[in-house]
């Protein structure tokens, strides 16, 4: 019985090792959090397939299947200030008069700006960056583009916290990075509406920023020729 509560115990039969056991117990944990890791970055790609192929159906999304990460910002940072509103007015008064093409079709709106800030990195389709960079202080507000529905919004070991917004025209808006998620998938959004919050999660990241992609009809373009930010 003395052997037990001394070092000497790891030579006898019976007796596991104390290191032993910590490794085992580590290992198991470290298993489980891969595991974890690959069940969401599978849910990513998958949900991008699906939106790629266009076999999404919003009435089949599960509002709760998603838990909002929220938990990082302040509640009362959602509602949107004056100048949010602001904004948002002039968007929707322009809507009315402005138009612009996306590989040749047509649009009668106006894409609000997700952030306000200067660009890092632009699009460059050659080198499979589709979407461009903006430096923004960790924990800014990101808005969404347009009117729409969440189709993922989820963590991602690569891209950190990611949003996709499916909306009118075959239009798809992408959000990455974000410190936190305000919107669940299947949650309609309107133009302005706030849905994520900035910040520097994931592997893909060197400092607080926002990667944003626009798509359309499955294919990348350059949300600079759209978006003024």
């Amino acid at each position: 019985m003395v052997i037990y509560f001394t070092p000497l115990k790891e030579y006898f039969r019976g007796y596991t090792s104390v290191e032993l056991r910590e490794n085992s117990i580590e290992n198991a944990l470290k298993l489980d959090s891969l595991e974890t890791l690959y069940i969401m970055q599978s849910r990513y790609i998958n949900a991008l397939k699906d939106m790629l192929a266009g076999n999404i159906s919003f009435e089949d999304l599960n509002q709760d299947s998603i838990r909002i990460q929220n938990n990082a910002v302040e509640l009362e940072l959602i509602k949107p200030n004056e100048e949010d509103s602001l904004l948002r007015a002039i968007v929707e008064e322009e809507d009315k008069y402005n138009a612009f093409d996306i590989l040749g079709e047509r649009f009668t709106t106006v894409l609000f700006p997700p952030v306000s800030g200067g660009l890092s990195s632009g699009f460059d389709l050659e080198n499979k960056h589709y979407g461009v960079d903006i430096v923004m202080p960790q924990n800014s507000p990101v808005h969404s583009i347009s009117e729409g529905i969440v189709v993922f919004s989820e963590w991602t070991s690569e891209t950190g916290y990611v949003i996709i917004i499916e909306h009118l025209n075959g239009l798809t808006s992408i959000y990455k990075h974000n410190s936190s998620l305000v919107k669940s998938q299947g949650e309609r959004v309107e133009t302005g509406e706030i849905i994520a919050f900035t910040g520097n999660t994931g592997e893909q990241t060197t400092g607080p920023h926002l990667h944003f992609e626009l798509w359309y009809q499955g294919e990348p373009v350059d949300p600079q020729s759209y978006i003024e930010f």
